[in-house]
């Protein structure tokens, strides 16, 4: 009986091996094959680089360069203790950060980890030599991106950072992987999809040292098309540069067609700061600024009261929807009284007799109370419309705002009020509820230099070997008798002893424009200067913005006017 047991006992134990080696050898095959195959063939990811950016000229303004990360196969290693020697001497980084990375390694031990990025091209080469003697260490190499121009056009360009786990899962069909690139403003984020290269790789095998034996398979990585953009490279150097560390934005475009040929916004930043490794505390630092907020492209996004500039519309309303005629005069004496409410001039004492032409040259704003309240706010509301205000402009960059173009219903839907008068006296210069872009206002002004239509601002001319035809521009309706007043009026803002634009004055040009001062709740008033160049057929217009920069007269003004002789050096008029 008790051999019996014991045979028993014999067979079940050869019964479950036998068990066991057909569940290892035959069920769980595929397995292990696979871990075996991974074991003895690499795969070595080749990045595509993204398309580089060119300005209208050809000159580039935002490429690729070569990156050289070190990397480890955690199930490669040998001797950890030499591998984390050899790279702690080499780079210059404690020991306890190594061990750190490569407990981080240990979760994907087949997959290449990428322990310190973008190592000098020497250090580089050093390394990959020592290689052989130090299982499991890879030197790879990645694209990276190179902003030529530093933190001018930031707000143009954008910048990139790794994709999240979130977005991978959306994009993973798209062929996206872990730690690639992706846009995040400006253009990099608009045209992505274009930019974007095609990922490639080597497929090698290795010896149980990792080392290479044979190539069995490559496949070539392709670049992402390159586009080239509206921008003039040097106007838009002096744009950022003649803003300095003002607060606020510029945009120059052609008015005939909607180019743009400068864009800055101020605070900028430095692209290549979300692009460079170990630079996590200034990225940080750029994403929590909440006083100056850097990452804001003032020029598109950026709302604002548009102070005197909005004078145009109101002065346009008055003209071709009431019986307000270019001889209308009104008398300024400094304080406009509705009811018990007094509401005044900009100039203390007042200027005098005003009319049309006189009206907008002296920015005078009792002149535009009367017109204002004549028009109506109903029209003022149609004709801000027509200019295109209330309305993204359709520029090729993400994240524009529409501005805010108030009336009667808006007021009694979002305030539950009724619209005063008062209301309409604030409107008729740019006050009250009313806010603009600075890109708004430049297209506003394009209106006027064009001969009445309205463009859709846009910063690509190419992409790849495609033209891009500019898009359609049409006519808001406005009179030509209208427009031409207008014209008249701004030209003598300009140019005229006692305009209040004459800072912008170019030696050897006729200038027009319109400066404009917006009283401001949180602080000191808000700076505007919009004109065009030249006066007869105009090639260059523009817009300067200073927050809280007080006269729009003042710095704006001078600004324009570096911008417009930069211009007129480089032959645009």
């Amino acid at each position: 009986m008790r051999d019996r047991a014991i045979v028993i006992s014999i067979f079940s134990f050869f019964l479950v091996l036998a068990l066991c080696l057909f569940y290892t050898q035959i069920l769980r095959y595929p397995y292990y094959a696979r871990l075996a195959r991974n074991n003895a063939i690499r795969i070595i990811p080749i990045d595509g680089p993204r398309g580089n950016m060119f300005d209208r000229n050809g000159e580039l303004l935002v490429g690729s360069r070569l990156s050289f990360n070190v990397a480890v196969v955690y199930q490669e290693i040998r001797s950890q203790t030499k591998l984390v020697n050899a790279l702690s001497q080499s780079l210059g980084i404690p020991e306890g950060d190594v061990i750190d990375a490569l407990e981080t390694a240990r979760r994907k031990p087949y997959a290449p980890a990428t322990i310190v990025e973008d190592v000098p091209k020497d250090k580089a080469i050093m390394l990959e030599e020592a290689s052989f003697d130090v299982p499991g260490l890879v030197i790879e190499t990645r694209s990276i991106r190179d902003y030529v121009m530093g933190r001018s056009g930031s707000h143009i360009f954008g910048y990139l950072s790794e994709i999240t786990e979130d977005e991978l899962e959306k994009l993973r069909d798209y062929g996206y992987r872990m730690r690639d690139m992706i846009g995040r403003g400006g253009l990099e984020k608009y045209y992505n999809k274009d930019l974007t290269g095609t990922d490639g790789g080597v497929q090698i095998e290795v010896d149980s040292r990792g080392r290479q034996v044979r190539t069995l398979g490559m496949k070539e990585p392709q670049c992402g098309t390159d586009i080239r953009l509206t921008l003039d490279k040097t106007l838009q150097a002096a744009s950022d540069k003649l803003l300095g560390d003002r607060k606020g934005a510029v945009v120059v475009m052609d008015p005939r067609n909607g180019e743009i040929l400068a864009l800055a916004s101020h605070p900028s930043f430095d692209p290549s700061v979300f692009a460079r490794p170990n630079t996590s505390a200034q990225r940080v630092k750029l994403l929590r600024d909440k006083v100056g907020k850097p990452l804001v492209n003032r020029a598109i996004s950026g709302m604002y009261p548009l102070g005197s500039v909005f004078k145009i519309v109101t002065l346009s309303a008055a003209l071709q929807s009431h019986g307000i005629t270019p001889l209308s005069t009104y008398f300024c004496s400094g304080v406009y009284s509705l009811g018990r409410a007094r509401f005044r001039c900009w100039k203390d004492g007042g200027h005098g007799p005003q009319a049309a032409t006189t009206g907008m040259m002296n920015s005078c704003d009792v002149y535009f109370y009367s017109i204002g309240r004549a028009a109506g706010p109903d029209n003022i509301e149609t004709f801000a419309r027509m200019f295109g205000y209330g309305s993204r402009t359709g520029i090729d960059l993400p994240d524009e705002a529409k501005g805010l173009v108030p009336g009667k219903q808006w007021k009694r839907q979002k305030k539950n009020e009724q619209w005063y008068e008062g209301d309409t006296a604030n409107y008729s210069i740019g006050q009250g509820f009313f806010l603009s872009t600075p890109l708004q206002a430049v297209t506003m002004m394009s209106v006027i230099a064009n001969g009445g239509n309205l463009i859709v601002p846009h910063l690509i001319k190419k992409i790849g070997d495609s033209d891009i035809p500019c898009p359609q521009a049409k006519s808001i309706g406005l009179k030509e008798t209208v427009r031409q007043k207008v014209r008249e009026g701004i030209y003598k803002v300009v140019n005229d002893e006692g305009g209040t634009g004459k800072n912008a004055r170019v030696k050897g040009a006729v200038v027009a424009g319109k400066t404009g001062t917006a009283e401001n709740p949180q602080g000191r008033t808000h700076a505007w200067f919009s004109g065009y160049a030249p006066y007869d057929n105009p090639k260059i217009c523009l817009v300067v913005f200073l927050e809280h920069g007080g006269h729009g007269g003042l710095e704006p003004a001078t600004i324009a006017k570096g911008i417009f002789e930069e211009a007129k050096k480089k032959g645009y008029f």
